[in-house]
């Protein structure tokens, strides 16, 4: 089986710690005790907080495997200089959890946490699959930036705006998209169905340094003509593999002229 045996063993002696504590638990705590008594680690009431300070730490009852993978966690963090701190007491809410897990603590709280579900998946009626996974909360995120003084980067102005003429023309518009973005430039099409004269409106309004008019005899031809959107200057370019290659450097050849 995936889990291993020191949860048991761990759960055993939380059982016995807490069980001495029974007439000053809270209610949840108290169903959570033969349930999962690892939760009780977890509680927010301040009376039950304090007891579980004195409950056994779980590091003092890994197995072999567990300790020894625990102890190379430890040595990647050291050899790729990341600081940590041992914390024995990390619970989560989520029972799946197998071997490390994590939070990220910040001056606002907790950013991320997460951690190793080894065997969910075979759980869930797969095969043996080791997993891990985190989730972190947008507006922590955000306050920490702004408490380092991290500003958003802007994203990136549209560089290309194709504009399309019928269903074959929309076909190809997102194959020449993809050749676009995989050399790292902003490139956008019509997703609503607009008229060719709203289209390159809206190509004006996001800003395209590029149009690009694609219909069935930019097609059948298998080219097309790429216009700059301020000097209204038009280059023609092979609509194939070597589009986006072409128009990177048409993009670049003029940045660089206009500098």
């Amino acid at each position: 089986m995936w889990r291993n045996s020191c949860r048991a063993k761990y759960n055993e002696a939380l059982r016995a710690y807490f069980g001495q504590y029974k007439e000053q638990l809270c209610t949840t705590c108290l169903s959570r005790l033969e349930k999962n008594p690892m939760r009780l680690l977890d509680c927010k009431s301040p009376e039950d907080h304090k007891i579980a300070e004195g409950a056994p730490k779980i590091t003092d009852y890994l197995c072999e495997e567990c300790e020894a993978h625990f102890a190379e966690v430890q040595r990647y963090l050291t050899g790729a200089g990341v600081a940590y701190t041992v914390n024995p007491t990390i619970v989560r809410g989520l029972d799946y959890y197998t071997k490390t897990v994590t939070d990220c603590i910040g001056a606002q709280g907790t950013v991320c946490g997460g951690g190793r579900y080894d065997g969910l998946i075979e759980e869930l009626g797969g095969r043996h699959l080791p997993s891990l996974g985190f989730a972190m909360g947008l507006e922590r995120i955000l306050m920490v930036m702004d408490a380092q003084g991290i500003e958003i980067p802007q994203p990136e102005p549209c560089a290309l705006y194709i504009a399309t003429i019928g269903d074959a023309a929309k076909v190809k518009a997102f194959s020449l998209l993809r050749q676009v973005r995989e050399c790292g430039l902003s490139a956008e099409t019509d997703v609503v169905g607009r008229g060719l004269r709203p289209q390159m409106k809206y190509a004006d309004k996001l800003g395209a340094r590029y149009s690009m008019v694609l219909g069935d005899n930019e097609i059948e031809q298998n080219k097309a003509k790429v216009k700059n959107m301020e000097s209204g200057e038009q280059t023609e370019l092979a609509l194939d593999e070597t589009f986006a290659e072409k128009f990177s450097v048409l993009k670049l050849t003029e940045s660089v002229v206009s500098c």
